[in-house]
C-alpha cells in the first residue's frame, strides 16, 4: 500500500510503500459461497488537459486567501497532475490485470465496474482515450498542435502565477506560487512528457461503465450548446473574467443545481491555442451508444456472477454536476427489481447524498431525487449493494432496512488521492448471511523521489507515481494537514474492510 512516509520542511509530502492495514470487521465464516467479485474503478477523469474548452482560470477561486474560497470551494477546474490522467489510467489497468481472483473468497474476477467519470470534459478525444486505454492499444494523450498548450507549460502562450509550471518561470517572471510556497518541484520537460504516446495492454476482465456528469457535461455541470461546441473547437482559451465581471458568475459554471452555463464574454481575455476537431464534444447519448450493454439509453442491467448489477443513469442531462434520475428510469428500475431472479446490485455514478438535482425543463419528465429512489430499493429485500463514485473518496453506509439493510459502497477516484480503486467480493453464508469485502487496489505508478527525474519522465508508470504524489501534496488539501489526506482516504472501516449486510 503506498502512503505518506515523510513530510519536508516545506509540507511537500513523500510516498512510500507501508504494509497494508488490518482488515477492518467482522469475516465471513470459513466455507463461504462467493456470490460474485467485482473490481470497482471510479472517476478516471481522462482529461485533455489542453483543450479550449476547459475552464482553468476559474479555479483560482478557490485558492486559500482569496476573498471568495469559502464559497467556491468544489469548482475543482484545475489540478496540477491534469495532465498525466492517461499514465494513470494504464497503470491501473496494468494492476487489475493482476488481481484474477479476490482476496478474501479466492474466486475469480467476474467484472471490473468502471462507475463514471471516465472522461473529464465530455470530449470525443477523451472518451477514444478511455475505449483505447480500457481494450489495449496505443494511446497519444495531447491534442491541439505540435507543442503543449497545457496552462502549465512554457508554451502556454500565457503565464499565471497561479500555476504549477514544472519547467520554472516564464522570461520576465518570478516562480508560481505553488512552486514558491509550497514546495512544488521542477521538472524540466514534464509538459512534453506527458503527451508522448504510450501503450496499455487493456483490461483482462469483462469492463462495465456507468454514466457519469463529466461524461455527458461540461466541467461535468453543463450542458453542450453551440458556443460550447465552438469554444472546444476554436483556438482561444480564456484566462480570467472579463473586465468589471464579478466573480459570483464562476457559480453559473460550477452549479449543483442546472442549468448552468459558461459565464465567458466577447471582451473576457483569451491565449491563442491551436485549435483540433479531435476536440469534438460528444453528443447526447453517444457514450451510451458505445459502452453500454443495453443500447439507446445510459441504464442497463446484467448478470455479473450469481448477483443481477442494475446500472443507474444518475446524470441530470439538462444541466448541475449533483445527480438525479428521471421518472420512466424509476418505473424501469421497479420492473427490474420485481424481475430480477438473485440478489441484485444496484450501480450508479453518484451517491445516495448527492442526488439532490431536480432542475428540468418545459416538456421533459420529472426528476426522481434521494429520497424516494432509497425508499424504492429499501422495500425491495433483493437489493444487497449499491456501488458509487463522483464524491472522489472511499465511504461506506449502511441504509437499514427491516430485512437488513442496503450497503452503499463509494470508491475513490483516480485523479485525486488515494488514486485507487477497489475488489468487491460479495458472499453467501448459506444461512442467510450475505457480506461485502472490500480491499482497496493501488495503481502499479511509482515515482522515486531520489531517483533521476529525466530517466523517471521516459516511464508511464513512473510518470502515473507522480501524478500520485501530486495529488497527496494538493494544494487544496494542504491547510487541512493530515485530516485532510484521511477524509479523502477515507476512515479504516471505508477501505479493507468487510461489512455484514444481511444477518441469517
Amino acid at each position: 500500500m503506498i502512503t505518506p512516509h515523510e513530510q519536508r520542511e516545506d509540507g511537500w509530502r513523500i510516498l512510500g510503500e507501508a504494509p497494508d492495514l488490518p482488515r477492518w470487521g467482522e469475516s465471513a465464516p470459513e466455507g463461504a459461497k462467493v456470490l460474485a467479485t467485482i473490481v470497482h474503478l471510479s472517476d478516471v477523469h481522462l482529461c485533455d488537459a489542453e483543450s479550449p474548452a476547459r475552464l482553468e482560470y476559474l479555479d483560482h477561486l478557490s485558492d486559500p486567501g482569496e476573498p471568495y474560497a469559502d464559497i467556491f470551494t468544489e469548482i475543482g477546474t484545475y489540478r496540477p497532475q491534469e495532465i498525466l490522467t492517461a499514465q494513470v489510467a494504464t497503470a491501473m489497468v496494468e494492476s487489475v490485470n493482476g488481481v484474477t481472483t479476490g482476496p478474501v473468497g479466492g474466486a475469480p474476477v467476474d467484472a471490473v465496474l468502471v462507475t463514471g467519470d471516465v472522461i473529464d470534459n465530455a470530449q470525443a478525444n477523451e472518451l477514444d482515450w478511455y475505449e483505447t486505454i480500457f481494450t489495449g492499444g496505443e494511446v497519444s494523450p495531447r491534442s491541439g498542435g505540435a507543442q503543449s498548450s497545457w496552462v502549465g507549460s512554457p508554451t502556454a502562450g500565457f503565464w499565471s502565477d497561479r500555476f504549477w509550471h514544472p519547467e520554472g518561470p516564464h522570461a520576465g517572471h518570478g516562480p508560481d506560487r505553488l512552486s514558491q510556497d509550497l514546495g512544488y518541484p521542477e521538472l524540466p520537460g514534464l509538459s512534453e512528457a506527458a503527451r508522448v504516446s504510450l501503450r496499455s495492454e487493456g483490461i483482462q476482465h469483462e469492463w462495465l461503465t456507468v454514466h457519469g456528469n463529466h461524461d455527458a457535461l461540461l466541467q461535468g455541470t453543463v450542458a453542450p450548446n453551440e458556443h460550447t461546441r465552438r469554444l472546444a473547437l476554436g483556438g482561444d482559451r480564456v484566462v480570467g473574467l472579463a473586465p468589471g465581471q464579478m466573480a459570483y458568475v464562476a457559480l453559473e459554471s460550477a452549479s449543483q443545481v442546472g442549468p448552468g452555463r459558461y459565464a465567458d464574454r466577447e471582451d473576457s481575455p483569451t491565449a491563442s491555442v491551436p485549435s483540433d476537431p479531435a476536440r469534438r464534444l460528444l453528443a447526447p447519448g453517444e457514450i451510451a451508444g458505445r459502452f453500454v450493454p443495453m443500447a439507446g439509453r445510459g441504464y442497463w442491467s446484467k448478470d455479473v456472477g450469481e448477483l443481477r448489477v442494475i446500472a443507474l443513469d444518475t446524470v441530470n442531462e439538462h444541466g448541475g454536476w449533483q445527480g438525479s434520475i428521471d421518472e420512466p428510469q424509476l418505473d424501469w428500475l421497479r420492473g427490474e427489481l420485481a424481475a430480477a431472479d438473485r440478489p441484485v446490485v444496484i450501480t450508479s455514478h453518484h451517491p445516495s447524498w448527492t442526488m439532490i438535482n431536480p432542475y428540468t425543463v418545459p416538456g421533459a419528465p420529472r426528476r426522481v431525487l434521494a429520497a424516494e429512489l432509497i425508499e424504492t430499493l429499501l422495500a425491495e429485500p433483493k437489493v444487497i449493494l449499491w456501488l458509487a463514485g463522483h464524491v472522489h473518496r472511499h465511504v461506506v453506509r449502511l441504509h437499514p432496512s427491516a430485512h437488513g439493510g442496503l450497503l452503499e459502497v463509494v470508491t475513490a477516484s483516480l485523479i485525486d488521492w488515494p488514486q485507487q480503486g477497489r475488489i468487491v467480493e460479495v458472499l453467501d453464508d448459506g444461512e442467510g448471511g450475505i457480506y461485502a469485502a472490500m480491499t482497496v487496489l493501488d495503481h502499479a505508478g511509482r515515482w522515486d523521489d531520489a531517483g533521476d527525474p529525466t530517466e523517471q519522465l521516459e516511464d508511464p508508470l513512473a510518470l502515473a507515481g507522480l501524478s500520485r504524489v501530486l495529488a497527496v501534496n494538493d494544494f487544496r488539501l494542504r491547510p487541512y494537514g493530515q485530516a485532510g489526506l484521511d477524509v479523502a482516504a477515507g476512515r479504516v472501516e471505508f477501505r479493507s474492510a468487510t461489512w455484514r449486510v444481511r444477518r441469517g
